[in-house]
């Protein structure tokens, strides 16, 4: 008896020693996972942001923003993939990599859920980005509101999935002014959007830009 309560310690030592390393290695796994998620993330908006280099040429009428920060101060703001300005709307763009490079197919159901099914048979729940783009519009009027001081303007947010190999099944269309694109897609909506009608003065371009800069040198800086 009195041999086992020696052992006591040395065994509970054990027990914690095993316990910690099974909880470094799964941590260790958890930050891994999010590393790949993170690098799949960038290289689709890597893409996205290809797609929109005519846009961004010197005789473009269009001013195109990535990865920046907006909101109706500088205390509460999202960040945005892409952002662009031009004379027919004004359009914030979520770029999602499902599927990664082999891709699969999105089955949307008629509540809006979202349900990938990957090349390899793996099938998941995923998170609907429209409520992302609602916030991201929220914060937009907010900017445009408060702090350029231009109201009723026509914004659009975007879902762009920028696998090549995704497609998306409707089971039921359910109601949405969010549209989902491929990215090989978004510079037609762009142009086309209200028919391509001019609905933003430059002097108002400008100003909207101005101030977009002004909000992220601010945030870069603090």
């Amino acid at each position: 008896m009195q041999t086992l309560l020696m052992l006591s310690p040395i065994f509970l030592v054990f027990l914690a020693a095993v316990y910690f390393i099974w909880a470094f290695k799964i941590r260790s796994q958890k930050l891994a996972r999010q590393k790949e998620i993170m690098k799949a993330g960038d290289k689709g908006e890597y893409k996205v942001q290809s797609i929109l280099s005519p846009l961004e040429k010197p005789n473009s009428r269009y001013k195109v923003y990535h990865n920046i920060k907006l909101g109706p101060d500088a205390l509460h703001t999202n960040e945005y993939d892409s952002v662009v300005i031009g004379p027919n709307g004004i359009f914030h763009i979520e770029t999602k990599n499902y599927g990664g490079e082999r891709g699969g197919i999105i089955d949307v159901d008629s509540r809006g859920n979202w349900i990938l099914h990957k090349k390899n048979g793996y099938s998941k729940l995923i998170n609907n980005p429209a409520g992302q783009v609602d916030s991201h519009e929220y914060r937009l009027k907010g900017f445009l509101n408060r702090v350029v001081g231009v109201r009723n303007l026509p914004t659009q947010g975007i879902i762009v999935l920028s696998c090549d190999k995704i497609s998306v099944r409707y089971n039921k269309k359910a109601d949405s002014d969010i549209p989902v694109l491929s990215r090989h897609e978004l510079l037609d909506y762009i142009h086309n959007y209200n028919k391509g009608n001019l609905v933003l003065y430059p002097r108002t371009i400008k100003k909207i830009c101005k101030n977009i800069e002004e909000m992220n040198r601010m945030a870069q800086a603090n």
